[in-house]
């Protein structure tokens, strides 16, 4: 179990303008600080395998968030207290000497404790939008998970796939528009092969393998509801390596 007391400073583009117009950086912005806790559990409940369990939770005060958004200079000030607490599960088992598998998932739960106003539109020069207390912090999935199997003896062909889920996520404080979640997989084939003091590999990978169309990141509070970044489609990566040892 851990438990510690940190801080963020605000960055220079934060402390940049006064919510009044007045020249000069924001001195009254104020570093957010945190406080947090964990409790886990590693074991390996049989050869090859290791499990792990961890719950936490971080309580901050003095969240910096959006205050005004006018002609691209945007101000910021201090919104109260936020909570995230969550689980983090994860696993790893040695199935046969050449075939592994793994698997994670973890459970956030982030929200603001506290109620403030911020703005939803550009120009705005005073907040004027309600952001209610325990709306969930935009920007952060709930739930996330990840698994693969990999086939991979010491020399020859190697295979593996992967696969990744993400909840939907929320892309401003009010809560009114989010990306959806996805589900993604991935899957490599390549080949290892020594000849006297070198070793040669190859590696064929593609990702997105169904070609799904999701946002792949999004951008908290944009002024103009732009939020949604696109990922890549289908992703195709071709490698190859040799490696002398003297």
């Amino acid at each position: 179990a851990t438990a510690g007391k940190g801080f963020e400073t605000p960055t220079l583009n934060e402390l940049a303008y006064r919510a009044s117009g007045a020249t000069g950086l924001n001195f009254g912005l104020q570093a957010s600080v945190s406080r947090s806790v964990e409790t886990g559990l590693k074991a390996r409940p049989w050869s090859g395998a290791e499990l792990t369990l961890a719950l936490f939770e971080t309580r901050t005060e003095h969240e910096i968030v959006t205050q005004t958004n006018v002609g691209g200079r945007a101000t910021y000030q201090n919104a109260g207290a936020t909570r995230r607490r969550g689980l983090e599960a994860a696993g790893n088992w040695q199935i046969t000497p050449t075939l592994q598998a793994q698997a994670a998932a973890t459970w956030l739960d982030a929200r603001y404790r506290d109620g403030f106003l911020t703005c939803t539109a550009t120009p705005c020069a005073a907040a004027n939008s309600q952001v209610n207390a325990d709306n969930r912090i935009p920007g952060i999935a709930r739930t996330a998970v990840y698994a693969s199997l990999t086939w991979q003896p010491a020399g020859g062909w190697r295979i593996g796939t992967e696969a990744r889920s993400l909840s939907k996520v929320y892309v401003n404080d009010l809560n009114n528009d989010a990306a959806p979640g996805y589900a993604t997989v991935a899957a490599f084939a390549g080949y290892q092969l020594s000849l006297g003091p070198w070793d040669l590999a190859a590696l064929l990978r593609v990702d997105n393998l169904g070609d799904r169309r999701y946002a792949g990141s999004v951008i908290v509070n944009d002024g103009n509801s732009r939020f949604f970044e696109p990922a890549p489609g289908r992703t195709w990566l071709a490698s190859a390596n040799a490696t002398y040892r003297f």
